[in-house]
């Protein structure tokens, strides 16, 4: 958990209602916006607000002959039945906004708050939403400070290749006073850097999304200097595509 003054109550982690996802990695520090309108996620969210305003937003697991072993390798809860398996490592995020729309729906936002792993799921029973008991993560500082800071220079030569205001967001990012905010805030940049390229060139991604298995990957590391390792590497590539295909401005090559 990034901030243990904040960490829910037991009996939150020991019934913890998920919102599984298909395209997303809820980082600590995201604040991720929803749209409910199914009958279920409507019920989990009258749940959080009668509670303690806590939901887990686990990615779902996709098909095994899409995943690389490093993927396959990362911790899953299945329960076995109906219910889809989950990658076992997700955010807990708290209910900062909640609006009720005329025609049902619900405006939420999450903010993301740690990492919990599953420990088990509850029976379901008449429920129409999942439960889980979980354990927090504790969030610590990279002990290798050198290392951040090549993945930071890294993410400035990237910015080379985006707009002004872009560019901006960044250096803002990059001079965050915690270290372990600044690795998430980059773990969810790298990834999209591929995602802006594709869509450029008028390309899908691909069907097995690697910006979501390099952000579940750095949610599930061991600890900030493995998710350091991981972003890093896969910067370098980036930027070796992205000199290859000359979309660093002129000027910074010189």
């Amino acid at each position: 958990m990034l901030d243990m003054d904040r960490l829910p109550a037991p009996e939150i982690l020991a019934a913890l209602p998920i919102f599984p996802l298909p395209n997303v990695v809820f980082l600590p520090g995201m604040v991720l916006p929803l749209n409910v309108f199914e009958p279920r996620y409507l019920d989990l969210v009258n749940h959080a607000l009668e509670g303690g305003m806590h939901v887990g937003v686990p990615l779902l697991r996709p098909d095994p002959s899409l995943l690389d072993p490093a993927d396959l390798a990362l911790p899953l809860h299945d329960p076995g039945d109906e219910r889809p398996a989950i990658e076992a490592v997700f955010g807990i995020g708290q209910l900062i906004a909640h609006q009720r729309r005329p025609d049902g729906r619900r405006f939420i936002r999450l903010e993301g708050l740690g990492r919990v792993r599953v420990v088990e799921e509850q029976p379901q029973h008449e429920r129409s939403f999942r439960l889980v008991k979980v354990e927090a993560l504790p969030e610590h500082d990279p002990v290798d400070g050198h290392a951040l800071e090549v993945l930071k220079a890294q993410v400035e030569r990237m910015a080379e290749t985006f707009d002004e205001d872009d560019r901006q967001m960044i250096r803002t990012i990059l001079e965050l006073d915690d270290a372990r905010m600044i690795i998430y805030a980059i773990a969810s940049l790298v990834p999209s850097v591929e995602v802006m390229r594709a869509a450029r060139r008028g390309r899908q991604p691909g069907g097995s999304m690697p910006h979501l298995r390099l952000q579940q990957r750095c949610l599930a590391a061991r600890d900030a200097d493995c998710r350091v390792e991981l972003l890093t590497e896969r910067a370098q590539s980036l930027i070796d595509v992205l000199g290859e295909s000359g979309s660093f401005p002129v000027s910074s090559l010189n």
